[in-house]
């Protein structure tokens, strides 16, 4: 998990600095206008001290527009440095008083932009990291969310699932049905439990395949349920016949034997929120009834 976390900062690191590069030329002109905007107004007023003023604006374009801004504010405002301390304002010429004054303002510029720069930076990796670790939350909760949803031995949906996907078929024609597999119990016993786990993913497998993985749950044990949405029900018989042609097998003392299931179902339109429970009720009775008229052990 750790790695993937790592990857995924390297291509969020690369997007910021594409999306950086990308908003370059806009940032350097924005910083262009702020600082001759503070030059004119320093320039018009004659202020005494114009780089009380600059270094502001040095600071505010560092702050909004990183190392690009910063670097760029920084050459203007050394720029009018030059300009304002040079004699004559020739650029090349200064006193011995007027070039100190030039050089601490050159240390003091570098390191005001440096240090807000590097802030700004460090502000944007931050925010960088936390989306990415955000997203990957949020990727994970979601992964372990669909886990959750999913019976681990048979793959197919479980109680919980069932639960989240209750309301979805309310108002629709549906066929809800109780299945389980036959003599369940005495073939745990023969066989043994892995031989058991086999028949319960290979059934989990069959009734998903023909009734669709949305619309197929482990109830419980050896029992399935099947909701079966927007169909009639002789095409919902129909499919169930054909699952039931295409049984199992196990074998006992060399001898391949079928595994068979017991179904009831009941088909009716979910015209009221609660109708959904007495169908499975009425299901599950009629599964019963099929168990025992064919001399089956209702509970195993």
């Amino acid at each position: 998990m750790r790695i993937g976390i790592q990857i995924d900062m390297k291509k969020s690191h690369k997007t910021t600095l594409m999306q950086l590069q990308v908003n370059l030329p806009k940032k350097i002109l924005k910083t262009i206008v702020i600082m001759f905007t503070l030059i004119l107004i320093v320039y018009y007023f004659n202020i005494p001290n114009p780089n009380m003023i600059l270094i502001a604006g040095l600071v505010l374009c560092s702050a909004l527009f990183g190392f690009g801004g910063g670097i760029i504010a920084a050459l203007i405002m050394l720029g009018y440095t030059l300009f304002f301390f040079s004699t004559d304002h020739s650029f090349t010429q200064f006193t011995e008083q007027n070039l100190q004054k030039v050089v601490v303002s050159l240390i003091g510029i570098t390191a005001d932009m440096v240090l807000v720069c590097s802030l700004k930076s460090a502000e944007v990796q931050a925010f960088s990291e936390v989306a990415n670790l955000t997203e990957q939350l949020k990727k994970e909760n979601k992964h372990l969310q669909s886990i959750s949803l999913f019976d681990p031995l048979t793959g197919i949906r479980n109680r919980l699932a069932l639960r989240q996907d209750f309301d979805s078929y309310n108002g629709r024609e549906v066929t809800a049905m109780m299945l389980d597999i036959d003599n369940f119990k005495q073939i745990n016993d023969t066989l043994g439990h892995g031989e058991g786990d086999r028949i319960l993913k290979e059934s989990g497998i069959l009734i998903s395949e023909t009734f669709g993985k949305d619309h197929s749950y482990r109830y419980g044990g050896d029992e399935f349920l099947v909701i079966y949405p927007d169909a009639t029900e002789e095409e919902f018989k129909e499919k169930l016949d054909l699952m039931m042609k295409s049984r199992l097998t196990i074998e006992i003392n060399g001898m391949r034997s079928n595994v068979g299931f017991s179904a009831g179902y009941v088909h009716d339109i979910l015209d009221e929120p609660q109708k959904l429970r007495s169908l499975f009720a009425a299901a599950d009775e009629r599964m019963y009834q099929m168990k025992r008229s064919h001399g089956l052990s209702e509970r195993e």
